[in-house]
């Protein structure tokens, strides 16, 4: 997990104190090995402890703070916890009721523990006797190495961590009864039932200023009260939705309405290899958003992308998703499902913004806007392909957008010149989920949520805007391997108690 929050400015303390803790990572000397069995209070040099040791506790100063350092683990379809090879630093006190975060050590990195990092402050609530600098871990290719950097001094010693798959057994239980049952198709009386209660839902959507058509127009004003949970880009992967509402206390926040899960668009059309004109995970996963927004109407958004749409121009590889997409609707659900659908798409936003983010699918506007611009976006079709469709602007590419198109964007949105945006559709590469201050452009982030293996997500704690990432677990597999339970009666009669509510 990397910072987005701005570091403080650089000074030579500050400067020595980076360079202090490189040093650190670099620094000469194998280190002595251990082997934990009890609390070991480090001194200057370094440490190396063997990466099967279990879990460990690392306290900072006498004990001023304590965090645990444990094997990060991927649930597989008979919900056993496999190791993936990374590493876990987590706040153990945090209150597993509230969105929290954590940092990540994969192998070959480092993280320098300390309050000079605003996103640790922010997630940590280090106390004032954690140092700027603290503690450097390295995962190194056979051994966790800790070099102490505080004259406070710090400590490590065995921890107790809750097993992984009881802490998520209830969540994947609950996450099932908020579904209404199994994860798969409906079917289409049930489809179209659902996506026109949905469309009427969208109607009146929450915090969406109204065009001047009278319906919610283009830009998605999020309350600073509500958190977010960004996606972007998950292409038809069912399980990567499915383990970030599993995660955290994402779920928790979302039904509380404290929170609300924000999609970037483009939740449809499979781009694995081999597996591009394949379209029941897509019906599957906008089943399964469909079902979120009616459950939770003011804590569900999509925003639109360009590959929600039925245009012959939606194509990858040569293979006209769009058109493959429109045929299968067609064909699996009817004409009117096809409509509907349109129709869906017809009502969704194009930009959403909080006063410490904002985000869209694909780029910023290469020309001034402005709220009642955003507002009316039907007015403005060059607009929308912009925000649906561009891209950085490279050499082959000049029409793209660039720095000056992001910072003008902040501006015409009344927001600080840090303020974080946040884009999909254009992953760096095929290995990553997540990519910060992309072309040098500060608090320019890039998410792709589509990614088998892990799936990213950007949140807030404790006022901060973090990205998270976490390995995409088989969700949907244990999900379907659980059994109903007169709870999950109970949530289907209450939702079918709310859209009667609703209806009346």
């Amino acid at each position: 997990m990397n910072t987005i929050a701005s570091r403080r400015p650089l000074t030579l303390h500050g400067l020595w104190l980076r360079l202090k803790a490189i040093a650190a990572w670099l620094g000469f000397g194998w280190g002595h090995n251990l082997r934990l069995g009890d609390t070991y209070r480090l001194g200057s040099s370094k440490v190396r402890v063997p990466l099967d040791s279990g879990p460990i506790e690392i306290s900072l100063g006498m004990n001023d703070k304590r965090l645990h350092l444990y094997p990060e683990m991927r649930l597989n379809e008979r919900g056993k916890a496999v190791r993936n090879g990374n590493f876990i630093i987590s706040d153990p006190s945090a209150h597993p009721g509230r969105i929290g975060g954590f940092l990540r050590l994969t192998p070959k990195s480092w993280v320098s523990l300390g309050s000079a990092d605003a996103l640790q402050q922010a997630v940590f609530d280090y106390p004032a006797a954690v140092d700027d600098e603290h503690l450097v871990v390295i995962h190194s290719r056979d051994a966790l190495v800790f070099r102490n950097l505080s004259d406070a001094g710090a400590a490590i010693g065995p921890a107790v961590v809750a097993d992984i798959s009881a802490a998520r057994g209830s969540r994947f239980r609950r996450l099932r009864q908020v579904l209404g049952g199994p994860i798969g198709l409906l079917p289409p009386t049930a489809a179209l039932e659902l996506i026109q209660e949905v469309n009427g839902l969208m109607r009146n959507d929450a915090y969406r200023p109204r065009s001047d058509l009278g319906m919610p127009g283009g830009l998605l004003l999020l309350p600073r009260s509500v958190t977010p949970i960004l996606v972007a880009d998950m292409h038809g992967q069912v399980d990567n939705l499915l383990t970030v509402l599993s995660q955290n206390a994402f779920l928790d926040a979302i039904e509380d309405g404290s929170a609300a899960l924000v999609i970037l668009g483009d939740a449809v059309h499979c781009e694995v290899d081999g597996h591009l004109r394949e379209m029941q995970s897509s019906m599957l996963l906008m089943d399964l958003i469909f079902r979120l927004k009616l459950r939770f109407p003011r804590q569900v958004f999509y925003v639109r992308g360009n590959h929600d749409s039925f245009s012959e121009d939606i194509a990858k590889d040569g293979i006209p998703q769009g058109l493959l997409w429109a045929k299968e609707l067609s064909d699996q659900r009817g004409t009117a499902y096809l409509r509907a659908m349109e129709e869906f798409y017809r009502l969704l936003p194009y930009i959403v913004s909080s006063d410490d983010f904002v985000a869209c699918h694909a780029a910023a506007p290469k020309t001034t806007v402005s709220l009642p611009m955003l507002v009316n976006i039907h007015r403005r079709p060059e607009l929308i392909l912009e925000l649906i469709n561009n891209r950085l602007r490279r050499p082959n590419r000049p029409q793209g957008y660039s720095r000056g198109d992001v910072k003008r964007l902040r501006r015409s949105l009344q927001l600080d010149k840090h303020t974080p945006f946040i884009v999909g559709h254009t992953p760096m590469d095929r290995e990553g989920t997540l990519w910060l201050n992309v072309d040098g452009i500060t608090n320019h982030h890039v998410l792709f949520s589509a990614h088998p293996d892990h799936v990213a997500v950007f949140t807030r704690v404790d006022g901060v805007l973090v990205p998270l990432v976490y390995p995409v677990d088989a969700v949907s597999a244990i999900i379907n391997g659980l059994e109903d339970d007169d709870a999950c009666q109970v949530v289907r009669r209450s939702s079918r108690a709310g859209r009667d509510a609703r209806r009346a």
